[in-house]
């Protein structure tokens, strides 16, 4: 191992743009190195705590989360430092190119994706939805949707996701109710009529009265759904789901009850809520999440794992935490829309850990994942084949 004074000034020669090729080339293979790679990895970290927070285009997130992804997985980094390789980034790109340059070689020895001859146009999510009115009407929500004076109810919120707001409609008769829903590629925020807010994830729905009665506001939920509901202490907030309900005076948090998850996930963030499901209830605080089995197990309580990344869905990331290929493919076919096809072989050890872009391109997600993982996609129209290299 070279000794820690003379990889210091290397580094610090790197950082500066003055190394030659071949103290490039040799501080690039470094990072292979475990024993090496030790003080590497505190050397970018240091570099990176002293860089003022910059804002990144586009362009620049999606390589950030390449490179996130590839050193988090080829040099075994801590959680601790993907968090930061989000939070700033160097202005000098010279850690870009490391990351870059590793994910490079590391990618294009792996797997390759084979698309097919049939030319099928696969994007991402965007901000999408239908309207369903009391009287059966339809209506397309989006920054296109066609309804007079639509500034009132279609508008983008302060994070830019375009948001229905209810309470600009008439509402007819009590007791009537609407439903806002997303499909497989969608997502959208509502702005219910007292203020509380939701934002519903792919493949989501949500419905609520054309007005909530004297007593108690009352909604029902597919999917996925985070919520920021408005105090009224005369008025509890209570949200259906599966055999549960949530009841709520104000506060935030996220219910995840997609129907081929085996379980209903309610995550609290802020102030406090309990959950009634098979004749029992708890009380959950922040920091804290129920998970309700309607198929054997009950309702527990247990802590959130990683409150920060609870709601990456939301701000426009995929974060998986040792996630299995298997689960990472449901919410991969939902934001993009397309079917995951797993050609027989065993995928119980092949499980993921970073944060990707929602906007990157399924091509690429797929090269990070099929790089990390030594596996193979191949793409035909909406369909993408899943299997594992002959060894």
């Amino acid at each position: 191992m070279k000794s820690e004074v003379n990889l210091k000034e290397l580094f610090s020669r790197y950082v500066a743009g003055k190394a030659s090729a071949d103290e490039l080339s040799y501080l690039l293979d470094l990072f292979q190195q475990e024993e090496d790679s030790v003080l590497l990895r505190a050397l970018i970290l240091e570099e990176l705590e002293n860089e003022e927070q910059l804002s990144l285009t586009t362009h620049q997130h999606a390589i950030l989360d390449r490179v996130s992804v590839v050193l988090h997985q080829n040099i075994h980094r801590r959680k601790a430092l993907m968090r930061k390789l989000y939070i700033g980034w160097s202005a000098a790109a010279v850690l870009l190119m490391t990351g870059l340059w590793i994910g490079y070689k590391w990618m294009s020895s792996g797997p390759s994706i084979l698309n097919s001859t049939e030319e099928v146009a696969i994007v991402p999510g965007a901000d999408k939805a239908t309207l369903v009115l009391e009287d059966g009407r339809v209506i397309v929500l989006d920054s296109n949707t066609n309804i007079e004076g639509k500034e009132k109810f279609v508008f983008a919120d302060s994070g830019g996701m375009m948001t229905f707001s209810s309470a600009c409609l008439p509402a007819p008769e009590k007791g009537q109710s609407r439903t806002v829903q997303t499909p497989k590629g969608g997502q959208f925020a509502i702005l219910l009529a007292d203020g509380s807010k939701v934002w519903l994830n792919a493949e989501s729905s949500i419905t609520f009265p054309t007005q909530f009665d004297q007593s108690k506001r009352s909604v029902e939920i597919t999917g996925e759904v985070y919520f920021e509901v408005a105090k009224d202490q005369s008025k509890p907030f209570l949200v259906h789901t599966r055999q549960q309900t949530i009841q709520v005076l104000g506060t935030h948090f996220n219910v995840n009850a997609y129907r081929e998850r085996k379980v209903v996930q309610t995550s609290l963030l802020e102030g406090s809520v309990a959950v009634l499901a098979g004749g029992k209830k708890v009380r959950l605080y922040p920091g804290q999440m129920s998970l309700w089995n309607q198929d054997g197990g009950g309702l527990n309580v247990e802590t959130i794992p990683d409150m920060e990344n609870l709601l990456a869905w939301k701000d426009g990331m995929f974060y998986f935490d040792n996630s299995n290929i298997k689960e990472i493919m449901l919410v991969l076919a939902r934001w993009y829309n397309v079917e995951f096809v797993f050609e027989e072989g065993d995928y119980s050890n092949c499980v993921f850990d970073g944060m990707i872009s929602k906007k990157e391109s399924i091509n690429q997600v797929l090269k990070i994942l099929g790089a990390s993982q030594q596996l193979s996609f191949e793409i035909m129209g909406n369909k993408i084949v899943v299997s594992q290299p002959q060894s």
